[in-house]
């Protein structure tokens, strides 16, 4: 065997990549799916233009973490949440993704148990019609709420959840719902109290007949986390490592009340004015209820 060779294979000899890339001082690239028709898949922005919420988290847990790390965006049609967890097992298009949780998912990959959103992703806000805007504030138990019907994405966890309950649930591909709504194919989309403002504003003019109910919200416990692949344990620790640093010095609740994508919802709905009627989340785990009582801001 050649010297060099030798040499490589007592530098390298059953050690992980990520750590040769470490030993080597390579920085670690993270990437992150993005949607094609985003403004920086369509060359319109750089990426460091490029604002979202859970992206511009991401960057900051990677910073507080101490490692370094890229966030690398990958342009893909985005795939729907079902077919993004066979996709991250495989690890070999991106390394990170963000959903809802489910007991499955946390037993197939590996979740950050840091919920992104602090835990008010469970509070239900409602779009709906126009024209029902006047039946629905007459709504006053849960039973009057299960005659209506709601819309929700393929895959999402909140299906089971909401079905489980009792409730009527049609569902489409996201970028489909709320023109779906307008058309009435179903009553009620319930959205999370801190996108459901920022996302009618752009909705509206796709669907000029729908509004937000801002008196009435449904609320069960449903964290959004990072997770990662099986197959990269040491990333799922750096995004902790960097999202507990954000969470104790403050800088993730600034972030989610002051962020583009957020902030809508907390300068335009008052939390204090609103009647919340609670359902239960029989898929979350014990690690999650963990995370909720330690992480959420409305439990």
């Amino acid at each position: 065997m050649p010297r060099l060779m030798i040499i490589t294979a007592c530098l390298f000899g059953g050690i992980p990549v990520h750590a040769q890339s470490e030993t080597i001082n390579e920085p670690r690239v993270v990437r992150i799916p993005m949607d094609t028709p985003s403004e920086f898949c369509r060359g319109e922005i750089t990426w460091e233009a490029h604002r979202e919420y859970h992206i511009d988290l991401l960057r900051l847990a990677l910073r507080l973490s101490g490692d370094d790390a890229t966030l690398v965006p990958i342009c893909m049609d985005y795939p729907t949440e079902d077919r993004r967890i066979p996709m991250l097992e495989a690890a070999d298009q991106f390394d990170t993704v963000f959903f809802g949780t489910n007991a499955e998912r946390e037993e197939r990959l590996l979740a950050v148990y840091i919920p992104i959103y602090l835990g008010t992703t469970g509070l239900r806000l409602f779009m709906l019609h126009k024209d029902l805007k006047e039946p629905f504030s007459q709504i006053e138990t849960i039973d009057d709420l299960r005659k209506l019907s709601m819309g929700q994405g393929l895959g999402w966890p909140d299906n089971e959840i909401l079905i489980d309950n009792g409730f009527d649930v049609v569902s489409g591909r996201y970028r489909t719902l709320h023109r779906m709504l307008d058309a009435r194919r179903f009553d009620l989309y319930p959205r999370a109290y801190w996108q459901i403002a920022g996302e009618w504003n752009w909705m509206k003019w796709e669907a000029p007949g729908i509004e937000i109910a801002k008196k009435t919200a449904l609320y069960y416990p449903q964290p959004i986390y990072f997770f990662v692949s099986p197959q990269n344990p040491d990333l799922r620790d750096i995004i902790e490592t960097g999202l507990k640093r954000a969470f104790s010095n403050g800088m993730m609740l600034d972030l989610l009340k002051t962020h583009r994508d957020t902030a809508p919802s907390f300068s335009q709905i008052d939390l204090h004015n609103l009647k919340v009627m609670r359902i239960e989340n029989k898929h979350l785990s014990d690690r999650s209820r963990k995370a909720m009582a330690q992480y959420s801001l409305f439990d």
